[in-house]
């Protein structure tokens, strides 16, 4: 779990990774079937996952291209494994010190990504004048590095607040450095959005309403500032609407086909819209003014799925969301527990909130990207589960046992 929570930073070893996994789950499969235990780890999201798998693959038949739209599902049903081993992994181990290890193992990885964006962006020559040459992940592209560090920064800051050395808060402040430099540079705007919905989110939790509003002040002054920086001659490209209003086109297309077939919608899967609609196709476009040309998918994650499989698989989607949120943010954490299973909690659900928000601007619930988010998930679910806080009292009460025997 700690190499695939490190491997999952680099795309390009995506398809290593997911045979590894498939033959993880085979082996899990295996012994537990050899020792007569279930597999089944029972959860708060086992409801909407399985509605949405189910309504999904019930869609295919109806699909643009059924054949392509099964491929995208087997996909999901691939990354949904992901957690669902983890989960089994997690619970079978029940070592204490795990879910942190997973979580220090994917700051580490995204450090690491982190020094290489931010070595390749100075060697490629940008600048923080403009964005005509933006940080870019190893493999990958500056979306792609965008995401991995809206997962990665909240993590970073959960485990510095529960860590006791100081080599291990040198790390974690390093790490946010890093990190916090790499999306600056990706100069990804979606990225961006995904850190004021985790600011909000993390001042609502500390200080209530008063510092959600001191928050969104600070971040009204950092608008302010680069408008006026752009009128400078600074960041023009960086506030330019142009990628906005290609959006809002397809957004508007998508919505339309939505509300032609809203229950089984044209296909699941990105490439479902050209599919769809081939007047938008590369060979199409170059023959349109530049102004006219669009990149053709949905760029938003919901609205390929309302697109793709109706509105019943939306809401399903939406509802694995606000599950996993409910289980590791729950209202309680308001009343002022800050214990640590709750720090790493709630590390993880702002993580799942900037993830969520960075899908509202592009697809991005793919790949290795898929793995760490299920990665996260099963996490979240253990560390804040009965079964784990009560194995965790165990393991310290049989620790302070053996020091008065030892004594």
């Amino acid at each position: 779990m700690i190499a695939i929570a490190c491997s999952s930073f680099v795309p390009v070893l995506f398809r290593y990774q997911e045979h590894i996994v498939i033959i993880l789950i085979a082996l899990c499969l295996g012994m537990c079937a050899l020792e007569k235990k279930s597999p089944w780890i029972r959860n708060p999201l086992d409801l909407p996952l399985w509605l949405f798998i189910i309504w999904v693959v019930c869609t295919v038949p109806f699909a643009t291209d059924p054949a392509y739209s099964f491929a995208e599902w087997k996909k999901f049903v691939a990354q949904a494994g992901v957690f669902y081993w983890s989960l089994l992994v997690l619970d079978r181990c029940r070592r204490e010190n795990l879910p942190q290890q997973i979580l220090w193992a994917l700051v580490m990885g995204g450090t690491v990504l982190a020094i290489y964006a931010l070595v390749e962006f100075v060697h490629d020559g940008g600048t923080w004048k403009d964005r005509f040459i933006r940080a870019h992940g190893y493999g990958s592209d500056y979306n792609w590095l965008s995401t991995y560090m809206v997962m990665a920064l909240p993590i970073a800051g959960s485990l510095l607040v529960v860590s006791y050395f100081a080599w291990a808060r040198a790390m974690q402040v390093l790490a946010l450095v890093l990190t916090g430099a790499a999306q600056v540079f990706s100069y990804t705007r979606g990225g961006w959005l995904g850190h004021v919905a985790q600011g909000m989110m993390l001042a609502l939790l500390i200080g209530g309403r008063r510092w959600v509003l001191g928050v969104l002040g600070f971040l009204a002054l950092v608008g302010a500032g680069l408008v006026v920086a752009s009128h400078s001659g600074f960041q023009t490209d960086t506030v330019a609407a142009k990628t906005v209003d290609t959006r809002l086109t397809v957004w508007t297309i998508g919505l339309g086909e939505v509300s032609t077939h809203p229950m089984v919608g044209i296909g699941y899967g990105n490439n479902s819209f050209i599919k769809k609609f081939q007047e938008y196709s590369a060979e199409r476009q170059v023959q349109l003014p530049e102004q006219e040309r669009i990149i053709p998918a949905m760029h938003n994650t919901f609205l390929m799925v309302a697109l793709g499989s109706g509105l019943p698989a939306l809401l399903s989607f939406i509802w694995i969301f606000v599950a996993l949120l409910r289980r590791l943010i729950p209202i309680p954490w308001l009343a002022g527990r800050n214990d640590k299973v709750t720090v790493l909690a709630a590390g993880i659900g702002l993580a799942v909130i900037g993830f969520a928000v960075r899908n509202l601007f592009d697809y991005m619930f793919m790949g290795s990207l898929a793995h760490l988010f299920w990665l996260l998930a099963a996490v979240g679910i253990t560390v804040t589960g009965p079964g784990w806080r009560m194995a965790r009292h165990e393991s310290t009460s049989d620790d302070v046992a053996s020091l008065g025997r030892i004594a």
